[in-house]
């Protein structure tokens, strides 16, 4: 079996050259790059990358600890305003420090190596005998705006 193409063969000899010359493990490489910043940016947005908020910490979580009170029974100073503020999946940031990609040819894996990670991606029961229930806070995925980022990043390395 052949193939014949009749015709000005030009334009499809310079496409054909174009894409010889992409560098799919460069693309992988900045597909990489970008999911490992969008991941990162959905602990500041609280939000999976459905865009559904996370659900709250539970009220155990965030009660103040014995010595956040002063003497007299009172909050100390900024303790409030702590708790008030504190961000899911942020407490020493390591989870959300530790987002990395690796590269294998042209295929991207996005994740963590935090043990812990794994019970807050899919949720589950944790801790001693497995009796407290931590909700999933999906942080790892492909959103819609990373479809979007993946595409510009494929157009603009095949030029098109």
């Amino acid at each position: 079996m052949g193939v014949r193409i009749k015709g000005d063969l030009q334009r499809l000899n310079r496409i054909v050259r174009r894409f010889s010359q992409v560098r799919l493990d460069r693309v992988a490489s900045s597909v990489g790059e970008a999911l490992v910043s969008s991941t990162i940016q959905r602990f500041d947005e609280q939000a999976g990358p459905d865009g559904r908020p996370w659900p709250p910490l539970a009220a155990a979580t965030v009660a103040p600890r014995a010595n956040d009170f002063t003497k007299s029974g009172r909050l100390r100073k900024g303790v409030e305003e702590r708790l008030q503020g504190r961000k899911i999946l942020i407490r020493s940031a390591r989870l959300r420090n530790s987002i990395s990609y690796v590269r294998e040819g042209t295929r991207v894996m996005v994740g963590t190596n935090v043990v812990y990670g794994r019970i807050h991606q899919l949720g589950g029961q944790a801790g001693r005998g497995k009796k407290v229930s931590v909700p999933a806070r999906p942080y790892l995925g492909i959103s819609r705006a990373d479809e979007v980022e993946i595409r510009r990043i494929l157009e603009e390395e095949l030029g098109g």
